[in-house]
């Protein structure tokens, strides 16, 4: 017996923007179409069944979740994670056919990927329809584990057909992002570069006497450079989920390394996706990982290039960018670019260890090559000279960064001819201190060197190049760039970037990754001040040796203070009235999200320990 599933989905379509098409078009990409599916009727339970026979392996590759929650629910879509890297599929049960109807138009392809378990025994077909006619396009039979991708060329006429993937035999197979690909004239291209924990203080955008950011400087000639432009925490989860859902922490919920996104929360890769656009993310895992959500509207997800040990990380994200653009050259492309080469150990290759500083003989380990325990003694002070290599170390991974990867994919955009059209974000998710308040590194305190962050935009056509003053929000990315990158329909999801004399950002910290007995703290910034109120647990901070220096429950400081050095919280007693009713709301939404039990997977763990995270 034979069931049919026909799932009616929302029509793809993409909106045009000024200097690009605007037309509708057929749906690029199977998971956003609507499909007719034909299956027997006992294939949830085969799923099942062949799915447990694969064990804990099996069930680790293939994850039947949902991973665009804009396109509505598709019954057999999910993701493939194979080697760090997802992708999204459509997974097929045994005798099974998925199809498409669409319109083929002149020198158009068929672009699919296959993942084969090695417990199944598929035959894979694609079959072209056009009226009565059937065309077999591809077959291949698979009895043993593979991953390939292939491109078949479609014919020119007639416009109007199906296409059918089909399997037969016993088993699991998935289709692994099965999308038409047609080269266009003005493709829109979107790329959001992240230099993880890179404070705004130390790059040429923002006057810093050393030149660590030549090409960020050059780009600002063509951007939109916000020169108040925050995080909305001090660590790299929060502050990406941030990014990515246009909310601060309590908005999206995600308050410690347990949490993930929730389903509620829409994300700006799932927009892109859902308007058109090839997706795709090149990071370095850790507080970044697919783990936590953040693969949902990409169509590849690689947790691996960007990695905290890797000298070259800038290097490989731009390699595997390049290479996934020449092979959608032509398509609308929404990429994520993110390199933890400025993290601590602060590591590059040899080759460019004099690039800041001639004298510089070593690559140290961070502070922990100068800290017995960073357990205990992450707040204990080093001498001068170390001090001072840990800064020329930092300065010189951010110059690596960007000469690599900033520059890389402004030159790459510029040698294809889409430089013009492109929209770029250059920003990080939080900062790095030396010492200027007595600790180490980031997401202990919510002093300016570890929430300010540089961020320039540029806009396709150079449009609102200038400076910028207002106070932003690493959450106003998504609106910022919304409709002037062609997704002006769906505006709604984001919160607005505002703007305007009243403007408060609030910023939190409710759980520090980095060493469990860091007690929480919240911050607010509006144009005049910058409040930081820290909860005092002296109990928990006993176990520093020495303790932190800075024990005051509440600090303010006026914004032109940069360094944040007179706490004026006994001086001010009306700005601190005001604050203190933001912080007496803030603290009651923050214990309704606190949620009990939830735990880390042990990999997941094993790798957040590696990366300086999560200390025994």
């Amino acid at each position: 017996m034979t069931l049919r599933l026909a799932l009616p989905l929302a029509a793809w379509t993409v909106i045009g923007m000024a200097g690009c098409r605007g037309a509708a078009e057929h749906p690029r990409g199977l998971i956003g179409a609507d499909l007719a599916i034909e299956a027997a009727a006992d294939v949830e339970e085969r799923f099942a069944a062949l799915l447990a026979e694969g064990g804990s392996k099996l069930a680790a590759v293939l994850k039947r979740e949902e991973i665009n929650t804009l396109i509505p629910g598709k019954k057999w879509s999910g993701r493939v994670r194979l080697e760090d890297i997802s992708r999204q599929a459509l997974f097929s049960v045994d005798d099974m056919s998925i199809a498409c109807t669409a319109a083929v138009g002149r020198g158009q392809h068929f672009h699919f990927s296959i993942y084969h378990p090695g417990n199944s025994a598929l035959t894979y077909r694609v079959h072209l329809e056009r009226g009565k006619k059937r065309d077999l396009l591809f077959r291949k039979r698979l009895e043993s584990e593979r991953f390939f991708s292939t491109r078949i060329e479609l014919p020119a006429s007639p416009r109007q057909c199906r296409i059918v993937l089909e399997t037969r035999g016993r088993g699991i197979g998935a289709w692994v992002n099965p999308q038409f690909v047609a080269a266009g004239k003005k493709p829109r291209i979107v790329v959001v570069i992240v230099l993880d924990a890179v404070r705004a203080d130390h790059t040429s955008l923002y006057g810093y006497a050393r030149g660590t950011t030549p090409h960020l400087r050059r780009l600002a000639a063509d951007a939109r450079v916000f020169r108040n432009a925050y995080s909305t925490s001090a660590w790299t989860l929060p502050a990406h989920v941030s990014l990515f859902s246009g909310q601060d922490v309590l908005g999206h919920g995600v308050l410690g390394p347990a949490d993930r996104i929730g389903a509620e929360v829409p994300l700006l890769a799932e927009a892109f996706q859902k308007h058109g656009f090839v997706t795709a993310a090149f990071t370095g895992g850790g507080f970044v990982a697919d783990h936590f959500g953040f693969h949902r509207g990409f169509q590849v997800y690689s947790n691996r290039p960007g990695g905290v040990f890797l000298r070259n990380a800038s290097s490989w994200v731009l390699r595997n960018f390049k290479e996934f653009a020449d092979s959608f050259r032509g398509q609308d492309l929404f990429v994520f670019l993110h390199t933890y080469q400025a993290h601590a150990p602060y590591n590059f290759p040899g080759k460019f260890r004099t690039a800041i500083n001639p004298d510089l003989r070593a690559n140290a380990l961070g502070p922990g090559n100068f800290l017995r325990d960073r357990k205990s003694e992450y707040f204990k002070p080093i001498a001068a000279e170390d001090r001072q290599t840990l800064v020329d170390l930092y300065d010189t991974a951010i110059c690596y960064a960007d000469r690599t990867l900033v520059g890389g994919v402004i030159g790459y955009l510029k040698e294809r001819g889409d430089y013009e059209r492109a929209a770029i974000v250059v920003t990080s998710d939080h900062g790095e201190e030396f010492y200027e308040h007595g600790g180490w590194e980031h997401g202990h305190s919510l002093y300016n060197e570890v929430v300010r962050i540089p961020l320039a935009i540029k806009f396709p056509g150079r449009r609102r190049a200038g400076a910028d003053e207002s106070l932003v929000s690493i959450a106003d990315i998504p609106a910022l760039i919304m409709e002037p990158c062609g997704l002006g329909a769906s505006r709604g999801l984001f919160p607005a970037a505002t703007a305007g004399r009243d403007r408060v950002l609030a910023l939190s910290l409710p759980v520090s990754p980095v060493i469990e007995h860091v007690p929480a703290k919240v911050s607010f910034v509006d144009r005049r001040f910058h409040f930081i109120h820290n909860i005092i647990d002296r109990g928990a901070l006993a176990v520093f040796v020495p303790p932190p220096r800075n024990l005051e429950p509440f600090e303010l400081y006026e914004r032109g203070d940069a360094n944040e050095t007179n706490n004026l919280a006994g001086r001010r007693p009306a700005a601190l009235k005001e604050f203190h009713a933001l912080l007496r709301d803030h603290l009651r939404r923050l214990r309704r999200l606190r949620q009990a039990g939830r735990t880390l997977d042990e990999s997941l763990q094993d790798e957040l320990k590696s990366l300086g995270y999560l200390r025994d």
